[in-house]
């Protein structure tokens, strides 16, 4: 698999990568997709802002940090990887 994942056109310009193929992506293709696609990005305000809906998720550091906080909640719950 090549390191950008198959994304679909959703509207627009907005693209999202389906279940499966999330799913079948390598830690590093997973790694890339972050940084390169991303779910996530700053606007010119430095306001953390979703990449595919284009809302903010956090304006500040202590809204970034309660973010975290909640990520690392759900990382509790979530399953690990098929093997």
């Amino acid at each position: 698999m090549s390191m950008s994942p198959k994304r679909e056109k959703v509207d627009g310009d907005i693209y999202a990568v389906d279940i499966p193929t999330m799913t079948n992506l390598s830690d590093a293709e997973y790694r890339y997709f972050l940084k390169k696609d991303g779910l996530f990005f700053f606007d010119p305000n430095n306001i953390l802002m979703s990449s595919i809906a284009k809302y903010p998720i956090s304006t500040n550091l202590e809204q970034l940090d309660i973010l975290i906080e909640e990520l690392e909640l759900k990382r509790k719950t979530i399953k690990p990887k098929h093997k």
